[in-house]
């Protein structure tokens, strides 16, 4: 059972969850590019539901970040799914949670990608009660993993230092995935770059694990997607 977040190989069962108050520069995924013909979404209710927080008015910041979600503006998805992770405002609910995350998520949010995947991985509001019961836990639980490596492997590939060390080292013990010290390896030196927590001592730990072929090929896949991608 892992139960702490960026130490060895291990994830936390509890998300780690920022409230973001304001929009927050996006990552590429998010990036579009706006003409006299595109529609920009709609911030009022949003920029309502952060005010009502900031002073405490949790029952309207939840009305209003309800309304600007069912619009579908992706920060306040976030907000509204953060708020029933925590329970701020709201009885807690991980299947709320996650509705709101994979919506805003699927819109290209980092963070929501992170934490979407790490529900994943927890099982957290994922499931129905149906497959949380043995024996249909153990398959629920392999797809769960599945589902948590292609959501680190996209917030990954949008520089998510923590979701870059968590993808590596799913790579290295093939959770979720098909087990890859070069993967890990590529992974574990991105999130070293991002200076995620870990990421030094996982380095060195595959270092240890695999043979000079094995590094050589792992250090060139490393240093072909810095170049592709950072270049």
């Amino acid at each position: 059972m892992r139960t702490t977040f960026f130490t060895d190989t291990l994830r936390t069962a509890t998300i780690l969850l920022v409230l973001l108050l304001i929009p927050h520069l996006p990552a590429q995924a998010q990036i579009t590019i706006a003409d006299e013909d595109t529609e920009l979404p709609d911030y009022t209710d949003y920029y309502a539901a952060v005010e009502a927080l900031e002073a405490g008015d949790y029952a309207t910041a939840l009305e209003e970040f309800r309304q600007s979600a069912a619009e579908g503006l992706h920060l306040a998805q976030y907000n509204l799914g953060v708020m029933y992770y925590t329970g701020q405002g709201v009885e807690q609910s991980y299947e709320d949670a996650y509705h709101w995350l994979l919506q805003s998520a699927e819109q290209g949010h980092l963070n929501s990608m992170f934490n979407v995947a790490t529900m994943y991985y927890n099982g957290q509001g994922v499931n129905s009660a149906l497959m949380q019961v043995w024996p249909l836990s153990l398959f629920s639980r392999r797809q769960n993993l599945v589902q948590a490596a292609t959501w680190y492997q996209e917030a990954a590939e949008y520089e998510h230092a923590g979701a870059q060390y968590n993808l590596a080292t799913m790579y290295e013990v093939g959770e979720g995935v098909q087990q890859d010290l070069g993967e890990a390896y590529k992974w574990a030196r991105l999130a070293r770059d991002n200076e995620a927590n870990g990421a030094t001592a996982l380095v060195t730990r595959l270092q240890q694990m695999m043979t000079a072929e094995q590094l050589a090929r792992a250090q060139q896949a490393y240093a072909e997607w810095v170049l592709q991608y950072r270049s």
